[in-house]
């Protein structure tokens, strides 16, 4: 599929970072940007937010923008992140009924920074729609 970038169509992308080491480990920042109009020459961002993936038993939650589009040469485009993943725990043996419990614990009260980048843009509509 051939994407027309003059008529900025809605997309998303896929976001990956790795967080820094902290308390003896790291984090996965991984997700999909909120969807947004834009092309690769307009300098738009996309919004996200998301949980961290770890094996250890808690989670940190992380909200962000991303800079603006950087074009690539395929005419496509992609963006930077960067933030920090904050430092209230989610304990998943809160998680009652779909809903979940934040809480602030004593033991270990950390966070962690991050940096990376999105893919190529991902979701566009068929030619055409």
């Amino acid at each position: 599929m051939t994407v027309d970038w003059t008529k900025k169509p809605s997309h998303s992308h896929y976001y990956y970072a790795l967080s820094t080491e902290n308390v003896g480990h790291r984090h996965v920042v991984d997700g999909f940007t909120f969807n947004v109009n834009g092309s690769n020459d307009d300098e738009h961002v996309h919004h996200y937010t998301g949980l961290t993936k770890f094996e250890a038993r808690h989670y940190h939650r992380y909200y962000g923008v991303t800079g603006p589009a950087i074009p690539t040469e395929d005419g496509g485009h992609y963006h930077e992140i960067e933030g920090r993943v904050y430092n209230n725990y989610i304990d998943p043996l809160t998680i009652k009924f779909g809903g979940v419990v934040y809480s602030q614990t004593k033991r270990d009260v950390h966070d962690h920074n991050y940096e990376g980048r999105t893919g190529t843009g991902i979701g566009y509509f068929p030619e055409g729609w």
